[in-house]
């Protein structure tokens, strides 16, 4: 097995906040790959304390790999307070731009991947509409899970995402401040009042558009073209990234290389996955990571 370095980088995103990075890399020098984690989560969705997850798999595969943590969660600082605002446009406009500037700086013109988790995908998607000089050099996305509408109408989905995320923690939001996540098991960080309206705006169904400055995301993307990408689905993920909104996430994002696979047991599985397990389970690492790696080979320049 070859040997992983592992650093950990401040960047300051915008004046007083400053992301801390994960960095795996090989001992000698790899093509870049930038993670971005979701709601709820930070991080560490990819990389666990004892060195397993996706992004040393993907050192150990010969990838420079850069995993922040978004404002407000992780190790990075200032964290989460009861009325912190923090919000999707600070995430959109400040905190990707200054992780592609990051890769720029350690990785001078150079093509790179990018991988995303959950509403990290939404996030990753658009910083690059906006940062068109970036996003010509991006080769492939990986999205693990990604939707930006969920149009599923289950049970399931009404208790768990219209009640319990939209009312419920809205309304312990109000009384302190921030949602709760982490106490409602909903994730591993807790989130900003600000950025919890702002995802339900656009995961109900809201128009792909900023809410804070009325960048049309939608609009623009017809004058670009956008990256091959690799879409990912559980089958056991029944609401957060149901395979049909996958599938719609894909479609909105125009014409393009797109591959989506459903990970279920018997099609090169050994188990039907969910959510989150899709990048935590000790399976995976066998199951559907050479997967990646063989698309991400296919597609290197």
């Amino acid at each position: 097995m070859p040997r992983i370095l592992s650093s950990s980088i401040q960047l300051e995103a915008a004046p007083g906040i400053i992301l801390h990075v994960q960095r795996f890399q090989p001992e000698s020098a790899g093509t870049p790959m930038l993670l971005v984690h979701g709601l709820v989560e930070d991080g560490r969705i990819f990389y666990s304390q004892s060195g397993r997850g996706l992004a040393p798999w993907l050192a150990e595969q010969g990838y420079d790999v850069f995993v922040p943590d978004l404002r407000g969660r992780g190790q990075s600082t200032p964290a989460l307070e009861p009325g912190m605002c923090i919000t999707q446009h600070q995430m959109i406009t400040e905190d990707l731009p200054a992780l592609f500037e990051l890769i720029e700086r350690e990785h001078p013109d150079q093509p790179f991947f990018a991988a995303s988790h959950s509403w990290g995908g939404i996030w990753l998607a658009s910083a690059l509409i906006r940062q068109p000089e970036y996003l010509q050099r991006v080769m492939g996305i990986v999205h693990f899970g990604c939707k930006r509408v969920i149009y599923q109408r289950s049970l399931r989905k009404r208790i768990m995402i219209d009640l319990l995320w939209g009312r419920v923690a809205g309304l312990l939001g109000r009384f302190k401040g921030f949602i709760p996540a982490r106490s409602l098991g909903a994730g591993s960080a807790d989130e900003s009042c600000a950025l919890h309206k702002d995802n339900m705006a656009w995961m109900n169904g809201g128009e792909w558009r900023d809410l804070e400055d009325g960048f049309d995301y939608a609009l623009t993307l017809d004058a670009l073209n956008w990256p091959p990408g690799l879409y990912l689905a559980g089958k056991h993920d029944l609401y957060l990234g149901h395979v049909d909104d996958v599938k719609a996430f894909a479609r909105e994002l125009g014409k393009h290389d797109a591959q989506i696979v459903l990970l279920e047991k018997g099609t090169g599985c050994s188990r039907d996955y969910g959510h989150n397990d899709m990048l935590t389970h000790a399976n995976a690492l066998d199951d559907h990571f050479p997967l990646v790696r063989s698309w991400l080979l296919q597609r290197s320049r």
